[in-house]
């Protein structure tokens, strides 16, 4: 399995760099990349904005880096300048601010693919991350002209109930507050997860 984590992104709801914001004494990247270390057998990070930071941050960690100099372009470019790097291999995709995503829930994933094409974490009915891919998605990926959300809607994923290290993303200075206030207690976070808002794991209120 290869973990494509990305890490380019502008950070425009924060108002600066989420990912290397501090969680537990270190950047929340760290953790997110640790994380998928776990349950990967490679990891690429896909790197943008304030590369150079972010790189030096994460220099002793045992992964790959690809710079996209398209990254104002939107996630979807780093997506696929990741699987462009993917070799022959199952690979999933996780974006860079999910510091809580641990080895339980992504074996989920790893292990639906033996049965099923694609596979996406969720929780609360939100699609959550990683989505894992198995590896004949890999050219028809890079050749789709269209975005990541219509290829899974196109192609059908299974879907896999996770916990709420899924979907509770930090891209908003009050998420991040929460994140910082529970500790990541995930059965805290819980009860932060805004089922009405599909997709982006926005928290009802802070803590």
């Amino acid at each position: 399995m290869t973990t494509i984590v990305l890490a380019a992104g502008l950070s425009e709801r924060m108002g600066r760099n989420k990912l290397l914001l501090p969680f537990r004494n270190e950047p929340i990247i760290i953790h997110t990349i640790r994380n998928a270390l776990e349950f990967s057998d490679r990891v690429i990070v896909v790197t943008g904005n304030e590369r150079e930071k972010l790189e030096k941050a994460i220099a002793h960690l045992d992964v790959d880096i690809v710079f996209n100099p398209n990254f104002r372009k939107g996630q979807r470019m780093s997506s696929l300048l990741g699987v462009e790097n993917v070799e022959d291999d199952d690979f999933a995709i996780l974006p860079g601010d999910l510091p809580l995503l641990g080895r339980k829930e992504a074996e989920k994933g790893k292990l639906a693919l033996s049965d099923s094409s694609i596979a996406r974490l969720f929780f609360n009915s939100i699609p959550g991350h990683p989505v894992f891919y198995r590896k004949e998605n890999r050219d028809t990926l890079l050749s789709y002209p269209h975005s990541m959300k219509s290829y899974l809607k196109e192609r059908g994923c299974r879907l896999l109930e996770s916990t709420a290290a899924s979907v509770f993303d930090i891209d908003t200075p009050e998420k991040y507050q929460t994140l910082i206030r529970s500790d990541g207690n995930l059965s805290i976070l819980e009860d932060y997860i805004d089922v009405s808002v599909p997709g982006d794991g926005s928290t009802k209120n802070s803590l």
